[in-house]
């Protein structure tokens, strides 16, 4: 016998097709074998085959239907099985009915047999055979699951599921296809199921690249614009990030062929193209702020005025007419060549950043988009150089786009930014390059845009090909620096009294000028010494002439920060003021060089110095007053790269190596031990621990009294350098505490979605364990890069992870490593719409926790199992599950757990269409969540709330409760922010959507 649901339902006995008689029939029989080898009740099939309004004799009709179907699976001839009985069987259950069936006689059982060993072999590398496995298993499927059953029915979550399970595996087959070079593959696959789901931006996205990729270039661009045009049409938004970056690919690399499109989609003309809508995105604004006291620099103002005049009229919100035309540039017009980078280009401390910043802030108007700033750390010798790459994916992240939509691919991620800028007016602002290579792939080419860079390199590259604009910045010249430092005194020491000039040191006496102007000229007229020598002068002990005087007397030369021509007498501007300083900030200031990142906060300092924080506090105040540091936010330092230059420089002749190595150390005990203190107040149901190390003695690690101060200080203070403190950590061989921050930052990481400096993180750690042969932390590096690479949308890199951190805790002998590992692969099953492989993985999980005593591990387990039921349609054996799990969670005092469970248990609820349950129970979780100050989770339980709202016909309501669950996540940077404003979009334009689980 053969079954067939994965389309039509049918049945056939040998050659011969069996009828399958009436319509309500048919449709039972497609629900039993859609939940094949799995109990369902009396009641499920009822709600299933009327809904909410069954007639009185239901149970009749059931029991009437399910023995016509019974005698039709014992059809004379059908295969009999092991013991002699059909292989194929409808057993009566307690309370309902169990459909038996076999991939031999069911095609979705077949199905899921060949997807299995596709994800097998493409576990071993295998892809090629994982393709055609694949296919195989596709090839299957004959349109729409159950399709001729009535419609209504049809559309229950439990037949939808299988959809989108046979969507899944379509997606998968046609992202190795591609990867192995054969796309033409699945083409026959993918166009069908882009037609029945044509709304589906990615798998859109894969046909376009699929037919490209097969050189049907014109037909990909057809597909593109069709896909384009119903987004706009029926959902009043622009295509998306992977449909974007695919078309983005097409039109590079044909460009020199300039393919032409068929007939049947001629060219619009270029001015009477209507502008596409766009989805929402974000408005960024992130200037730093500009100078107080800015001096000079007229004629540089006055030349990047020429480039962008900050003068012309610019269009107010309701669109008014202006008093003259726009600009093509300004409009950002398609067909506008983009518009050339302007670079500000000069020697170290000479006022690039400063006045990019200031002359960004008087232009800012004129880009309604946001403004992007970057510093790119050129020259940075510490490991924090910023990457290319990196600048796009936070400039993504600042716009709106999720992160797991953007590509791993270097071009394909360039592609990606691109089409995203494309038509958007941004002011982009890229600090410190080091050179045209570093900053050719932020410039967005589009004409909207304006890419303001400063270097120390003249950029010859980037004017001769992308036609820059450079703006060699000398020196202040002597009115200009006279100007600039009189400002910064204030008057004082120069005879203008308390105000400052308005002209070149206007109203100075003769003395107090000579003063000021030889003070200028042994700055070299450079604005960051000037800045550093006026704070000397500010010194309660400071007179001008005597700073002066003392500049004049010195000759050395700080070499590697000067060109040819003028000699920038900077290091003699340094030495002067660090002389100044009392010996413990002296001390303070060399010891800054060797903080591995670029900002420090007070508490690490005190760390790094091995002294009370109340007087670190002091010394840095007093390094502040100095301008040998900037406070860049409360308690938050950040020293110049030249000052830390000099510092290490200070440091190598003032401090012995011994004495240096015990500051580094004292600096990642106090990283290492904040960072486990943050972890257990954000999980304090966590059970996996690594031996802290020793605390160096007068180390102080930072307080973190509650929640809100761990999650701060986590992502405020750690994050920003963590790779480079592990790094160091790492080098200097504390596998202690690489692995510590592994642990600590893990969960932490995956849920402020950062994917990527997760990946980076945990290369870290396995490394350091690897050389230390150390398979527990070899085993949880493994374990969560699998999960990292499974958020990213990388499956195959996924399992291979997950699988080897399962081998490497089963050789450890750790059942808890073990279970965690089972269900990180059960949430990747699921995420697959491998379902009975996530049940397999949660009940080995199970298994593992108990035979551990892990109480919270167990209540974690059955949560997972819980949630998976309700995956499966089983939602009263979920409820039993999640109900078990509230249970050991509020026993166990795991208020994360309880949490969790109590979302699983709404969503139980919500399937069973008990709407008031559901929403009692994810209000309770919320509640919880709340008192924990998990907002990443919050949110989650408020998006759910939504989907309860809504399926109750609340749509303002619903509506309400995703505002404010996206509010949350864009305060996060969360990449989930963006599908869930996608679908605030499709609520408010009245589009249906499918049932979530």
């Amino acid at each position: 016998m053969w079954l067939t649901v994965m389309g039509p339902v049918r049945a056939w006995q040998d050659d011969t097709e069996l009828e399958l008689g009436p319509a309500k029939r048919q449709a039972l029989l497609a629900l039993l074998l859609v939940r094949s080898g799995q109990p369902t009740s009396l009641s499920t099939i009822i709600d299933v085959l009327w809904g909410q309004t069954p007639p009185s004799s239901a149970a009749n009709v059931v029991y009437r239907h399910a023995a016509a179907v019974r005698r039709l699976l014992e059809t004379p001839g059908a295969d009999p099985g092991e013991d002699g009985t059909p292989a194929t069987r409808l057993v009566r259950v307690s309370g309902g009915y169990r459909l038996d069936a076999s991939p031999s006689t069911l095609d979705l059982l077949r199905f899921r047999q060949l997807r299995g060993a596709a994800e097998d072999m493409g576990g071993t590398g295998a892809l090629r055979d994982s393709v055609r496995l694949l296919t195989r298993a596709l090839r299957l499927s004959r349109g729409p699951t159950a399709s001729g059953i009535p419609p209504h029915i049809a559309q229950h979550p439990y037949f939808m599921a299988v959809d989108r399970e046979y969507l899944t595996a379509v997606k998968e087959a046609a992202v190795i296809a591609t990867a192995v070079g054969e796309p033409g593959s699945v083409l026959d696959i993918l166009q069908p199921a882009a037609a029945q789901h044509p709304l589906d931006e990615i798998l859109q996205a894969q046909l376009v690249r699929t037919l490209a990729a097969t050189g049907r270039q014109a037909e990909a661009l057809q597909a593109y614009h069709a896909v384009r045009t119903r987004l706009a049409e029926q959902l009043g938004i622009a295509p998306g990030p992977e449909l974007r970056s695919v078309h983005q690919d097409i039109m590079r690399r044909d460009a020199h062929e300039a393919p032409r499109l068929s007939p049947a989609f001629p060219a619009e003309p270029a001015r009477a193209r209507p502008q596409e809508p766009r989805r929402s995105l974000l408005r960024p604004s992130q200037l730093p702020p500009d100078v107080t006291d800015f001096a000079g620099r007229e004629a540089e103002l006055a030349r990047l005025d020429t480039l962008f005049p900050v003068d012309a009229p610019a269009p107010d919100d309701a669109g008014h007419v202006r008093s003259e035309p726009r600009s093509t540039h300004d409009t950002g017009d398609e067909n506008t060549p983009p518009r050339p980078p302007v670079a500000i280009v000069g020697m170290p401390g000479v006022g690039k950043t400063t006045l990019a910043v200031h002359w960004a802030h008087r232009i800012a108007p004129r880009f309604p988009d946001g403004q992007l700033y970057v510093d790119l750390r050129g020259l940075a010798i510490d490991g924090t150089r910023v990457t290319p790459s990196e600048a796009q994916r936070a400039f993504l992240v600042a716009l709106g786009v999720p992160d797991r939509e953007i590509p791993a691919d270097r071009d394909a991620r360039t592609d990606l930014y691109r089409s995203t800028l494309a038509g958007l007016r941004l002011l982009i602002v890229v600090d410190d390059v080091a050179h045209s290579d570093q900053v050719r792939p932020l410039l967005p080419g589009t004409p909207g845009a304006l890419v303001l860079v400063t270097s120390r390199d003249r950029l010859g590259g980037l004017a001769a090909r992308e036609g820059a604009r450079p703006l060699v910045l000398a020196d202040l010249s002597p009115a200009e620096a006279r100007e600039a430092l009189v400002r910064r005194l204030g008057g004082r020491g120069t005879g203008t009294g308390s105000g400052a000039g308005s002209g070149a040191g206007s109203g100075t006496d003769s003395g107090a000028g000579d003063a000021v102007d030889g003070t200028a000229a042994a700055c070299a007229r450079l604005p960051l010494a000037s800045a550093v020598a006026g704070a000397d002068v500010l010194r309660p002990d400071g007179r001008l002439p005597c700073v002066a005087s003392e500049f004049r007397a010195r000759e050395v030369t700080l070499d590697e920060f000067t060109e040819s021509g003028p000699q920038a007498d900077i290091r003699s501007v340094f030495a002067w003021s660090y002389r100044q300083l009392a010996p413990d900030s002296a001390r303070m200031f060399r010891l800054l060089a060797l903080h591995p990142g670029f900002g420090i906060a007070a508490t690490t300092a005190a760390s790094l110095a091995g002294i009370p924080l109340e007087l670190t506090r002091e010394l840095l105040a007093e390094l502040t007053r100095a301008h040998l540091l900037t406070e860049e936010a409360p308690d938050l330092y950040v020293l110049h790269d030249l000052l830390a230059a000099y510092a290490r420089e200070l440091l190598r002749g003032s401090d012995r190596e011994g004495q240096r190595g015990l500051s580094i150390r004292r600096m990642l005990d106090h990283y290492v031990h904040t960072a486990r203190a943050a972890a257990t107040q954000l999980a304090p149901q966590r059970t996996e621990q690594w031996p802290l190390p020793r605390l160096q003695p007068r180390t102080t690690p930072e307080p973190l009294p509650d929640r809100e101060r761990a999650a701060d200080w986590l992502d405020r203070l750690l994050l920003p350098v963590l790779i480079p403190v592990a790094g160091e950590a790492a080098a200097r061989g504390l596998h202690a505490h690489v692995c510590q921050l592994g642990l600590a930052l893990e969960v932490h990481l995956d849920r402020r979605a950062r994917w990527e400096e997760q990946l980076a993180l945990q290369k870290i750690c396995l490394l350091s364990a690897e050389a230390q042969g150390d398979l527990w932390a070899a085993a949880h590096a493994h374990r969560a890069l699998g999960f990292a690479q499974g958020r990213l949308g990388r499956p195959v890199e996924a399992r291979t992870h997950l699988f080897r951190a399962l081998s490497l805790f089963t050789e450890a002998d750790d059942p808890r490593g073990q279970g965690a590992t089972h269900r990180a692969l059960a949430f990747r099953a699921n995420a697959a719409v491998r379902h009975d492989r996530a049940l397999d993985h949660y009940g080995q999980a199970l298994a593992l926790y108990r035979s551990a005593g892990d109480t919270l591990g167990e209540s974690s387990a059955l949560n997972g199992i819980g949630r998976t039921l309700v995956l499966k349609g089983d939602h009263h054996a979920a409820l039993d599950h999640c109900a078990r799990a509230v249970e050991l969670s509020r026993a166990a005092g795991d208020l994360n757990g309880q949490a969790a469970a109590q979302d699983g248990l709404g969503h139980a609820h919500h399937h069973l269409g008990e709407y008031d349950r559901a929403l009692s129970q994810y209000r309770r979780a919320l509640a919880l969540y709340r008192e924990l100050s998990d907002r990443c989770l919050e949110a989650d339980v408020l998006v759910h709330v939504g989907q309860t709202q809504h399926a109750q016909g609340y749509v303002d309501l619903a509506a309400e409760s995703w505002e404010r669950a996206l509010s949350v996540l864009d305060a996060l940077h969360h990449p989930e922010a963006g599908a869930l404003r996608r679908r605030l979009a499709e609520l408010r334009a009245g589009v249906p959507r499918e049932a979530s689980g």
